[in-house]
């Protein structure tokens, strides 16, 4: 008799948005599993819940930076070796599924794959500033900003040239500063018109969230742990 693990905790926070969670909830119960959604991970998190009695899978999405000690690599080893599943996506979730993958630390999505390749190596490009009350983003990190660039790239809306400027300029802001309204005054004066015309509209408030490449890893990886593409798969 085998058994299944019925609890899922995800530490999340502006890599998804209020938004989504009532479907991801919908979906789990759907699924017969329990959603528990937890603020970005800080240190600590994880040994709290070795301590549980029953078993959990654990995802990891948003964590801890700079303002609080942030989930380290000796917790993560600690919390395999007990045995519990471990996954990362999005943010600080990729990047410790890239340190910890020879523990046992599984990663997916494409800011995973990005860090795995080597094609990104600074932390940096996943940080971002969000309001606290609600986690919602309030600048635009640079790993979304290399996401949107690459697709306009590869659909020849931009030419590879035009792609690097803009690469260059939005890495020419801080973290903190890289606002919509402060990145498109900063493309719309060093980049052509033309250019302009193409990644301006995409920095509309409506617009952002399909882009967001942390929240489509985010999203993506919550479905996968709850098991929904091998539940839809086999209905």
């Amino acid at each position: 008799m085998t058994t299944t693990t019925t609890d899922l905790v995800v530490f999340t926070g502006p890599s998804l948005r209020a938004s989504d969670l009532p479907p991801l909830r919908d979906l789990a119960a759907r699924l017969g599993r329990r959603l528990e959604l937890r603020p970005p991970v800080r240190r600590l998190d994880l040994l709290d819940l070795t301590g549980s009695a029953s078993g959990h899978e654990v995802l990891m999405l948003d964590g801890e930076f700079g303002q609080r000690l942030a989930v380290s690599i000796a917790e993560v080893r600690a919390v395999l070796a007990t045995g519990q599943p471990l996954t990362g996506a999005s943010s600080m979730g990729a990047l410790r599924a890239v340190e910890c993958r020879t523990l046992g630390m599984n990663g997916s999505g494409w800011v995973y794959e990005q860090y795995l390749s080597g094609a990104i190596e600074s932390d940096g490009d996943v940080a971002l500033l969000y309001d606290p009350e609600d986690f919602t983003p309030v600048t635009i990190p640079l790993v979304n900003v290399r996401w949107l660039l690459a697709r306009k790239r590869d659909a020849g809306l931009l030419s590879p040239a035009a792609a690097q400027t803009a690469l260059r300029v939005a890495k020419g802001l801080h973290f903190r500063d890289r606002r919509p309204s402060v990145l498109l005054r900063r493309w719309q004066q060093e980049l052509p018109a033309d250019t302009g015309e193409v990644l301006g509209p995409e920095l509309a408030d409506e617009r952002r969230d399909g882009w967001d490449r942390k929240r489509l890893d985010g999203l993506e990886a919550v479905r996968a742990a709850l098991g929904a593409k091998e539940r839809v798969a086999a209905a």
